[in-house]
């Protein structure tokens, strides 16, 4: 009896390993909320860390970031009943994508959530993307899981770039989700928002709104794996989950892109009187959803800053479509005008140029020309009048001949009167020596004045100076001080959630 349950025991043993080693946890790909193997294992993986900073375009580099969203996604699922949680890490340490891989199947994740935030080559994209698998069986989990995360960034108000793969060498192109696959873990990468925009920077500007993203993020895990919480009142039982065949129409393969076919602009208006002028431009891309466009105003040397396409919704993926837009131009020289076109993967294509024409130019140039020829008829005119009337011209000169001499007699005589009047000025101050001495009036005196007022002038500027230099330091100091207090508030924190 002792013998056979030994057996037994050991029989469940081998069991328990065979399942443990054979059939990792993972989630299947179901219509309704996720299915697992016993509870539901989730591992947050705040991107980044030690000496790898991440985006570094703000003060708080996206290291820091990543753990306050990841900690408040953590903090967030621990509200739910029936699943297990754990953070790849919770220090700033330094963590290869392998560890973090090798940490999930460690403890045999369902799925892995790696956390990031965004940022391009041009800083001026923006807007939220999820990177998912590419290949079966777990492209079908990161998508499901991706539909629902894209709604929670949609209700957030951030512009969706898309949910994507990409496809490398050796499998999938980004680490995380390669070294998890070949492991039996589905892993996603969440792309919040932009850093290097202002426009997503908002989103992301204060530790309460990164800690929004967090849960979030938590909240749409809930919906996937069909989670409850008493705490929080909800129940995502009942969550029915993308079909897989919706894959193609959602799923922007970064493999397989190429830029738009073509883009096309053309002069819809133009007001002479205004400067102002319409364009319109059609575009057409057979792969991915047209996105943003741009215009250039000096022949392709410089763009504006990128708008999205009107109407742009990942939902559809619209692969052609037209935008109009106004720009009012000078009148008085030819502009080029040249349009870009992006695809969901940010690959451009550019139009033809437009060179825009005013009539105004025309009038100029007409009215300039009038007024030479004008001016040229004139000095003909002069010409012959004075051929004509050269006995009046004669006359002429003597009467000027004559006002001159009557001028230089007036000149000598105003001399004469000058020179008189220096005498007399010479004769009284050698009768009265003591006359200046004594504060009468000094021809010099003026100069003198002058000169203690610049000198005050000048160090009333050099103190300004001065003083905003002093200023200007001190608000440096306190700058680095509220950056060194804030890193090590980051850094209380993350010692008081180990």
């Amino acid at each position: 009896m002792v013998i056979r349950s030994k057996r037994q025991i050991y029989i469940g043993i081998l069991a328990l390993l065979c399942i443990w080693l054979v059939y990792p946890y993972r989630v299947l790909a179901t219509s309704g909320a996720a299915d697992t193997v016993g509870l539901p294992v989730v591992v947050i993986d705040p991107g980044h860390g030690g000496e790898n900073n991440g985006d570094e375009s703000t003060p708080l580099f996206e290291k820091y970031r990543t753990m306050i969203t990841a900690q408040a996604m953590y903090e967030e699922l621990q509200k739910y009943e029936g699943v297990q949680v754990y953070m790849t890490r919770t220090e700033d340490v330094d963590m290869s994508l392998k560890e973090r891989a090798e940490f999930a199947a460690g403890v045999h994740a369902d799925m892995l959530y790696s956390i990031h935030y965004n940022a391009s080559l041009e800083h001026e994209i923006f807007g939220a993307e999820i990177w998912i698998p590419s290949a079966a069986p777990y492209q079908a989990p990161g998508y499901q899981y991706a539909r629902l995360w894209v709604d929670q960034m949609r209700q957030m108000g951030l512009h969706l770039r898309g949910i994507k793969c990409r496809t490398g060498n050796n499998g999938d192109y980004y680490g995380v989700i390669r070294e998890s696959a070949a492991l039996g873990i589905p892993a996603v990468i969440l792309e919040h928002c932009h850093l290097d925009v202002p426009s997503d920077l908002e989103f992301a500007d204060t530790e309460e709104e990164m800690k929004a993203f967090g849960r979030a993020d938590a909240t749409a895990v809930a919906q996937y794996f069909g989670l409850k919480s008493e705490s929080l009142g909800v129940d995502y039982s009942n969550t029915k989950l993308a079909e897989i065949s919706s894959w193609e129409a959602w799923v922007f393969p970064l493999g397989e892109s190429t830029a738009p076919e073509n883009c096309v602009l053309t002069k819809v208006a133009q007001n002479e009187e205004s400067g102002e002028v319409t364009f319109r431009i059609d575009a057409e891309d057979s792969n991915e959803g047209l996105q943003y466009y741009d215009y250039s105003l000096d022949g392709g040397a410089s763009y504006g800053h990128i708008a999205l396409w009107p109407d742009f919704d990942m939902d559809k993926n619209e692969n052609t479509g037209s935008v109009t837009f106004k720009v009012t131009l000078p009148r008085e020289d030819d502009t080029e005008i040249i349009a870009r076109v992006y695809n969901a993967y940010d690959q451009k294509t550019e139009s033809e140029p437009v060179t825009i024409h005013f009539a105004y130019q025309d009038e100029m140039r007409e009215a300039a020309l009038a007024w030479e020829a004008e001016q040229a008829a004139g000095g003909d005119a002069e010409g012959t009048q004075s051929t004509d009337t050269g006995g009046d011209a004669a006359e002429d000169v003597d009467v000027i001949e004559d006002a001159a001499e009557d001028a230089a007699e007036d000149a000598i005589e105003v001399e004469a009167a000058d020179k008189d009047a220096v005498s007399a000025e010479a004769e009284v101050n050698a009768e009265l020596p003591g006359m200046q001495a004594a504060g009468s009036p000094n021809p010099a005196a003026p100069a003198a004045e002058v000169q203690p007022l610049r000198i005050v002038l000048a160090v009333i500027i050099a103190v300004l100076v001065l003083a905003i230099v002093l200023l200007g330091m001190d608000m440096l100091r306190s700058s680095r001080r509220r950056r060194h207090r804030k890193e090590k508030q980051i850094r209380k924190a993350d010692k008081k959630n180990r």
